[in-house]
């Protein structure tokens, strides 16, 4: 399992800019919504508030600041708590629309970027933009953050080489079912801007993703299978496969082509995108892929 904190210390570091964390007299920025949250994180800014800050800890490529309150899950925000804090603004995003009517209440509410068929960097960007806006960061520090995420990206790319055939997937604990990762999807985006080739094709929901049969998966028989693996799961999913006679029976599993690469936000902004590039870059590079053709 490769560590969460190495690209926190490594990578992520490199993206994040010279920017001071903003002082008490800085605006005063919640956000419900976790890419605008790690958007922020990625300005040098510190959300004043977070929902599920421990969750967002265990799934997210930066830990947030002990500063930054836990305001409750996003479907039930602690609102009293929200109220005491006195935020400027709060993000949110599609999910918790229900809840603007009692947040605006609080704060002036902003929805966060949500390009319709576009779950990739066009929108992580659109998200980073909005909330250097927010923020007050100037244009050109926000843009400089952006090209410092481009820069690594193109590097990441250019190790690997391209043309290589993967599938992102999440085996459930059924042994005959996995969520698999399409074009339409943040992943396939970074699988594309990799210069790799996603070898899912089929069929995906508005997300970009889809959960299939293993049988559906037969016909990938030259890709490599990029295994998403839980840890909290991962005893009673590894159980699962190994008693799995179709699981054994894929192309990429009975050739050696399957390599574990840690979880990922599939619905992040910048930090998440790096983070699952680096994740790629990493496993595809590992000893245990390197004969992967």
């Amino acid at each position: 399992m490769l560590n969460r904190r190495f690209f926190i210390t490594s990578s992520l570091a490199a993206l994040l800019p010279s920017i001071p964390v903003l002082a008490e007299e800085g605006r005063r920025i919640a956000a419900v919504d976790w890419a605008a949250a790690e958007s922020l994180l990625a300005l040098g800014i510190a959300p004043l508030a977070v929902a599920d800050t421990g969750y967002y800890n265990q799934r997210m490529p930066q830990i947030l600041p002990a500063e930054t309150h836990d305001i409750g899950p996003f479907w039930e925000v602690n609102l009293e708590l929200l109220d005491r804090l006195r935020p400027d603004l709060i993000f949110i995003g599609a999910a918790s629309l229900f809840m603007t009517p009692r947040l605006n209440e609080i704060a002036p509410v902003e929805v966060v970027e949500d390009r319709t068929g576009d779950k990739s960097y066009g929108r992580a960007a659109a998200i980073l933009r909005q909330c250097g806006r927010a923020a007050g960061i100037s244009s050109s520090q926000v843009e400089a953050v952006l090209s410092n995420f481009e820069q690594r990206m193109q590097s990441l790319a250019a190790s690997l080489g391209g043309g290589r055939r993967v599938c992102i997937l999440l085996p459930d604990q059924s042994g005959s079912r996995a969520m698999v990762y399409g074009n339409g999807s943040m992943p396939g985006s970074v699988v594309t801007r990799l210069g790799l080739q996603n070898a899912w094709q089929g069929p995906t929901n508005a997300n970009g993703f889809i959960q299939v049969g293993f049988d559906q998966l037969m016909a990938l028989d030259d890709a490599v299978f990029m295994q998403i693996e839980i840890p909290s799961l991962a005893p009673q999913t590894n159980r699962a496969l190994g008693n799995s006679q179709l699981w054994r029976r894929l192309p990429a599993v009975r050739d050696g082509r399957v390599v574990p690469m840690p979880q990922f936000y599939p619905f992040g902004g910048c930090l998440s995108m790096l983070h699952l590039a680096e994740a790629l870059a990493r496993a595809l590079q590992a000893p245990s892929g390197a004969g992967i053709p």
